[in-house]
Parts: structure tokens; sequence; C-alpha cells
């Protein structure tokens, strides 16, 4: 009884290993199928010469000229089941363990390479970070140093405009006013970069308190009317909310929406009307800017908010556009757990617009 117990459970682990090894290798070892599948060929004959060793053990089985205990059986059993299956086996295992060598120094081989590109990234990305680093610096100090002689030579100009120096020619007065734009439009692109380099390395000062936005949207209609008339344009109320508060940074909302006001106000005809207007939508207050400018082209569409993006760089650079405004506003909106977004028809117009967070 013992021995049909233990030769059950020699066969019953046979049967295992062989289920394992073929359900493992079904997809695997493509280039060592030979190898492997002698392998489990040899498990399968010394399970083979198990079973048949099993039923030696049963009288009854005698009878079967390969069932039972006879001399074929005994062939079967001991030559083609265990002889065979240890003879394939280890055919099987001279083929595959090679195979194996191989695929262990090719995988040792790619992992020196990916350790090689990885050392390569590794320094590449901290070349990029230097590089970074000065560029940030560098922005820095030529906008600081740039920007103190830039607003002296700017009030200068401005104070011989108003006359204080006496009447001007007309011919040195038109020159006066280029310079004096000029003026204005290298201190708004140096602090468009300031900006950009403080976004950039997260040092851009926020004030969060509760914001009016409502009262925010008629301060901007006050404060950016002379650019307005200096374009030909009128910026005038549409839809409003009675009351819009937000938890925001006032200042840089300001600068968000005086942004958006002045593109729509060098875009747009002369004699044309630029709506302001700030809706509610559940919990989300929606600022709109709209215009009736040229529109922007599909091909623009991706890259508006991009650094440096311009709809028409020549144009723009006709009215002082430095291509950094959009991107600015929308790093600002996006700190705010806003979003910023336009919609626009070619030749209609075009409506951007920011959302804020409604607080109460």
């Amino acid at each position: 009884m013992t021995d049909i117990v233990l030769e059950t459970i020699r066969a019953m682990v046979l049967l295992g290993i062989v289920v394992f090894l073929w359900h493992s290798g079904r997809s695997r070892f493509d280039n060592l199928r030979g190898g492997w599948s002698l392998i489990i060929t040899g498990f399968g004959l010394l399970l083979f010469g198990s079973i048949l060793d099993i039923t030696d053990n049963f009288e009854s089985l005698n009878s079967f000229i390969i069932i039972g205990d006879t001399e074929t059986e005994a062939f079967l059993e001991k030559f083609v089941g265990f002889l065979g299956g240890f003879v394939f086996l280890a055919i099987g295992l001279f083929k595959w363990i090679p195979g194996v060598q191989g695929m262990s120094e090719l995988v040792d081989s790619r992992t020196r390479d990916l350790q090689e590109l990885n050392q390569k990234l590794v320094s590449e990305i901290a070349d990029r970070e230097r590089a970074e680093r000065v560029r940030h610096d560098f922005i820095s100090i030529v906008s600081h140093e740039l920007r103190t002689p830039l607003t002296s030579i700017r009030g200068s100009l401005g104070l011989i405009r108003s006359g204080v120096t006496g009447q001007l020619p007309d011919k040195l007065e038109s020159m006066l006013n280029i310079a004096y734009n000029n003026t204005d439009r290298l201190l708004l692109l140096i602090n468009d970069l300031l900006d950009l380099q403080k976004i950039e390395s997260g040092k851009l000062d926020y004030d969060m308190k509760p914001t009016n936005i409502v009262s925010l949207v008629e301060e901007a209609l006050e404060i950016n009317k002379g650019y307005g008339d200096k374009n030909g344009v009128t910026f005038v109320k549409a839809a409003m909310a009675k009351e819009a508060m937000t938890f925001g940074d006032k200042n840089r909302l300001m600068q968000v929406l005086s942004n958006l006001m002045s593109n729509a106000a060098k875009f747009s005809p002369d004699g044309e009307q630029v709506e302001l207007s700030v809706s509610l939508n559940g919990e989300t207050i929606c600022v709109a800017v709209k215009d009736k400018g040229p529109g922007i082209s599909e091909d623009h569409r991706e890259s508006i908010f991009n650094k440096f993006s311009q709809i028409d760089p020549s144009d723009a650079r006709a009215k002082d556009g430095t291509g950094l405004g959009l991107s600015i506003a929308k790093a600002i909106v996006e700190h705010h757990g806003g979003a910023i977004g336009f919609d626009s028809v070619v030749g209609m117009g075009s409506t951007f617009f920011f959302t804020l967070s409604l607080s109460k």
C-alpha cells in the first residue's frame, strides 16, 4: 500500500511539472523551443513510466499485454518511460542551457547599454538644468539692469514731450514720440520677461484674498479707457452678474484682464466696441472679452497661448505685441485653479474668456 501511495505522489508531481512547463513555455522561449520541447517530452516519458509502475501493483490488470505486470509493460516502463525520459531530459537540457546563457549575456549587454544611456540622460538633464538656471539668471539680471535706465529715459522723454522745456519743432516732436513709444514697448517686453522668468521658477508672488470680479471688471474698464482711446476702440459692459466673488490675487487677475483687453483693442477696427461680461455657471465665474477683429485662423489655434506666439507677427510688431501676454495670463489663471480659452470665427472676431471658482 505504501508503494502505491509513493508512486502515485511521484506521478502527480511529474504531472504537475509537465503541465507547468508546457504552460510556462507556451508563449516564451521562441528561440529555445527545441530544447524546451525535449525537456517537456522527457518529463512526459517519466510520467508515462510512473503510471505503468503504479499498474504493476494491481493483479487484476496482469491479463493485459501493456497495462499490468507483463514483460511488454516492463520494457515500456523501464526503457521507454524512465530511460527514454532521462535521455530526452538530458538532451533537452544540453540544448536549452547554452541558449539561456546566451540570453543572459544578451540581457547583461542590454543592461549595460541601458545603464550607459541612463547616465547620458542624467548628464544631459543636469546640463539642461544648468543652462536653464543660467538663462533665468541672465534674463533676470539683464531685465533689472535695463528697466531702471529705461524708466528714467521714458520719464525724461515724457517731460520733454509735455512742453516743460518749451515748444518743440514738429519734426523733433515726431521723433520724440517715436522714441517714447519704443521705450514703452521695451518696458513692456522687460516686464513680461521678468514675469515669465518668475512664473517658470515658481517665484511669482500672489496675494490671495476674497476678490469681487464684477468690481474688478468695472475698474479695468476705467484703467484701460486710455488704451482703448489710443487704438480707436471703446470698452463697454455687456451682460454682467450682480456679484461674483472668488479667492484670488486682484492685481494678477487685473493683469490677465488688461492683457485680454489690450489684445482686443489692438486687433479691433477703429470705432468698434470691445464687450466685457461676467457670468455665473453653477460654481464657476466666467469673464469674457469679445472683439470684432480679424479672428484667429486654424493654423494659430493650437499655439495661441505659447510663449512668443503671435497671430500675425508683422501686424503684432506694428501694434507693439511681445507674444508673451497670453502665456503669462494662462499661467496666472491656472495658478488660481481656473482655465483660459477662446472662441473665434475668422472675419467676425474673437471672444477670450477665463473661468474661476465662485466663493461664497
